[in-house]
């Protein structure tokens, strides 16, 4: 009798284990997914401004700001050099944009587009976050994970709305 005990903990012990690493690994993926998703959505935001930003061409005072949206527009973020050019014209944007003048034509669509900007970047990096911590929980290290999933990476750009 003892022994048939022995061997029912001991596939309770293994079964709840075993749950316990699927559930591990299936919320290191979808963080891992909701990172992309979060990246996507704020390249898609950051089209967005650029693209406001061109509705104003030929306005004057707006010529190195559209020129400067134009090249964000240029550059795709498919390769790690073209993420990196991508982020210093999205700074270089950003800037241009502080400097512009106070003028209540153009004031409330950018503010938006700045608005919807940080707000997908906060979201973005938060999910970065919680996806970088958990490539260092026992489970996804013993598992291998960080080696499967490719690593999240930050977006280094400032908060247009400061």
């Amino acid at each position: 009798m003892t022994p048939m005990w022995w061997l029912a903990v001991l596939v309770t012990v293994v079964a709840v284990a075993g749950a316990y690493a699927t559930w591990t690994v299936a919320r290191v993926e979808r963080l891992h997914r909701r990172a992309r998703a979060a990246e996507t959505a704020l390249i898609a935001k950051l089209d967005d401004r650029a693209e406001t930003v061109l509705k104003f061409v030929g306005n004057p005072g707006f010529e190195a700001v559209v020129a400067l949206a134009l090249s964000v527009v240029a550059v795709p973020a498919a390769t790690q050099r073209q993420r990196e050019l991508r982020e210093y014209a999205e700074n270089d944007l950003t800037h241009a944009l502080r400097e512009l003048s106070r003028n209540p034509v153009w004031t409330d669509d950018l503010e938006s587009a700045n608005r919807r900007v940080a707000l997908a970047r906060q979201i973005h990096t938060d999910f970065v976050r919680d996806a970088v911590a958990s490539r260092s929980l026992r489970v996804a290290v013993l598992l291998r994970l960080q080696h499967r999933l490719p690593r999240p990476e930050y977006w280094d750009i400032d908060d247009p709305v400061h």
